[in-house]
């Protein structure tokens, strides 16, 4: 097939898919929800570090939100394989909803603190656990063929909210306060709820075999172990999320601390790396074949981490708060676009090389590689708070590509013949 077919191919591929109702919903919902995510971990990591002054307790907030995934990811990707997938996101969706209006009301009455925050972080992370074993692999059941139009475009909006989160974030915390922020997150949740109770999901697949828990996610993990292409990917997937995404905590600190930036610029900083992202996923959606996913995969997180060791470098020698602002906007916009590659082809990789009977299993270990991003979170906060926060950069850099030299290595040396 020519690459002028294959474009071809994936624009109509999205034209139908935007006329696909049940994909329409699960999108939009996945994209109301991902603003919410990076709307309020931007919002709660200047209020935290307001309250508290403390690098490490902002550090916790993005920690508690993916404590859920290290524990709980495979566990809800073996439940997707057994219960009503639509039943069990809108029980999620509205448990969230309740949490985000209570903790609206403890705020308007001026009694919040950091223990109302970490509680309900943890439970928003519940939520966001269910994200990829469910909506996911829902993206991915409703493309109709359309696999890498429908995971590029969830990918590209996923971005998409990484840039206008933070933003808003800022914003509605310099204007409205952290009352604000709760009470549009609850209004979100609620428009959320409505889009997967109308949306009609696959018929569940009854298994012949009586359904076990726990066998289910050791088969997922052993079908992973098994796969050379899956062990890579969730392989980059674990140092990605342990050594280079824990950075994006220490955004509202740079902001605030080093740059003395109100929230909403603390915001409008913290948003490039989001519009870097959106960027490189439609750059990628238009150049990316099968052939390239995995360079594509790697060298994103590669040159990720390798940007993040510049920015530490620019902490140090960068003259002024206004050079410092517009090296780290153009830094932060170009650690998206590398986070790109790595985002677009993590689920599209990882759905392609699981049989379909095993996905949710398998993106339930995903998530449970991706959970391993709160030890990375704590190492940073800590570092950041003993040794200053581009000393705790630079040493997160370094950790990272040292890895990923490793499993190069460990790659060539047992690629299948």
């Amino acid at each position: 097939m020519s690459a002028d077919t294959s474009e071809a191919k994936d624009e109509s591929g999205i034209r139908i898919l935007l006329h696909s109702p049940n994909y329409l919903c699960i999108w939009i919902m996945g994209g109301l929800t991902g603003f919410i995510r990076w709307f309020q971990l931007l919002a709660l990591g200047v209020y935290t570090f307001e309250i508290t002054g403390s690098p490490f307790l902002v550090s916790l907030v993005p920690v508690l939100w993916g404590l859920p995934l290290t524990f709980c990811g495979p566990i809800i990707g073996g439940i997707a394989d057994r219960v009503n997938r639509k039943v069990l996101l809108a029980a999620t969706i509205a448990t969230i909803l309740c949490v985000a209006t209570t903790m609206a009301i403890i705020a308007y009455n001026g009694e919040l603190t950091f223990t109302h925050i970490a509680i309900a972080s943890f439970l928003s992370g519940l939520f966001w656990a269910t994200d990829m074993p469910i909506r996911r692999r829902l993206i991915g059941d409703v493309s109709g063929g359309h696999l890498s139009a429908a995971m590029g475009l969830d990918a590209a909006t996923n971005s998409a909210t990484r840039m206008f989160g933070p933003l808003m974030g800022g914003a509605m915390l310099q204007i409205f306060g952290i009352t604000g922020v709760y009470v549009l997150s609850a209004g979100v949740y609620a428009a959320a709820l409505l889009l997967i109770l109308a949306v009609q999901l696959p018929t569940l697949v009854r298994r012949t075999v009586p359904p076990s828990l726990i066998r289910d996610l050791s088969a997922g993990v052993r079908f992973v172990w098994g796969n050379w292409e899956l062990r890579r990917v969730f392989s980059v997937t674990i140092v990605f999320n342990a050594f280079g995404f824990p950075f994006t905590a220490m955004i509202p600190i740079l902001g605030r601390e080093q740059l003395g930036l109100q929230p909403f610029l603390v915001g409008f900083l913290s948003s490039l790396e989001g519009f870097g992202a959106f960027i490189g996923a439609l750059v990628i959606a238009m150049v990316a074949r099968p052939a390239l996913y995995a360079k594509i995969f790697c060298a994103g997180a590669v040159f990720y981490m390798v940007l993040i060791l510049y920015l530490s470098a620019l902490a140090y020698v960068s003259g002024g708060p206004l050079h410092s602002f517009f090296a780290a906007a153009l830094t932060l916009t170009a650690i998206g676009i590398s986070g790109a590659g790595f985002a677009a082809m993590q689920s599209t990789l990882t759905y392609m090389n699981a049989e379909p009977e095993y996905r949710s299993r398998v993106l339930g270990v995903l998530a449970l590689c991706i959970g391993t991003g709160p030890l990375g979170f704590i190492n940073i906060g800590w570092m950041a708070e003993s040794y200053g926060l581009p000393t705790a950069l630079a040493i997160m850099a370094i950790e990272g590509l040292f890895l990923m030299l490793v499993l190069w290595v460990y790659d060539a040396l047992n690629k299948p013949e």
